[in-house]
């Protein structure tokens, strides 16, 4: 009976062991994409305040709007969530069932974020930035003599589309469709990150607590 009672003991034990390892390892990765989700916020609220100064340059004739940040109207998230990539059958490891049922959720969320994103990004890349292209709003001179001094495309110094070519292209219709269609999918990735963010928030806290009893 006692050696039996140990060797349950060392059973449970390195079961204990094992989870603790999932459970860190997991930890560890959706605190590294709330970093990144918080990263994205801020650049998807950057661009949709953009948005918004050209539609009241366009649309309002509002003299009084600073425009600001005019690169980012072809810009693009750098969004690359890890957790799931990491370990996408995590939920079948875990015996907690109010654990595994957060997990999914969270993996729910971030579907949905995919979704939103793709969408997104087929707007910028298809759409955006071949119009500007097109319409020939890419400044060379700004682009090469500047982009050595820069160490991210994300945070540069300098802009390659002119403030004042951006507020013309504003005021053109075709110009004014393509950017209702971006904010469109700027607010969907806005309230879709949010509520990622929200949940991403919410297992840190289920898993940390996991751990504490372990």
């Amino acid at each position: 009976m006692i050696a039996l009672s140990i060797n349950n003991w060392n059973e449970g034990r390195k079961e204990n062991l094992k989870l603790r390892d999932i459970y860190s390892n997991f930890l560890r990765d959706i605190e590294a994409d709330s970093i990144s989700y918080n990263d994205n916020l801020k650049s998807l609220e950057s661009i949709d305040s953009l948005h918004v100064q050209l539609y009241k340059i366009g649309l309002k004739n509002d003299a009084t709007v600073v425009l600001k940040n005019p690169n980012n109207i072809r810009l693009l998230l750098y969004y690359n969530p890890i957790a799931k990539e990491n370990d996408p059958f995590i939920a079948n490891k875990i015996s907690n069932n109010k654990v595994r049922k957060e997990i999914l959720t969270y993996f729910i969320n971030m579907k949905n974020m995919d979704e939103v994103y793709a969408e997104l990004e087929d707007i910028i890349k298809n759409k955006m930035r071949v119009y500007l292209g097109t319409k020939k709003m890419y400044k060379l001179t700004n682009w090469f003599e500047n982009k050595s001094n820069n160490f991210s495309i994300d945070t540069l110094t300098f802009d390659f589309i002119d403030k004042e070519d951006l507020i013309s292209l504003s005021k053109e219709p075709e110009f004014q469709q393509l950017l209702f269609e971006a904010s469109l999918k700027i607010d969907n990735n806005i309230n879709i990150l949010k509520v990622l963010i929200k949940q991403n928030a919410h297992l840190i806290s289920v898993i940390k607590s996991e751990l504490n009893i372990l």
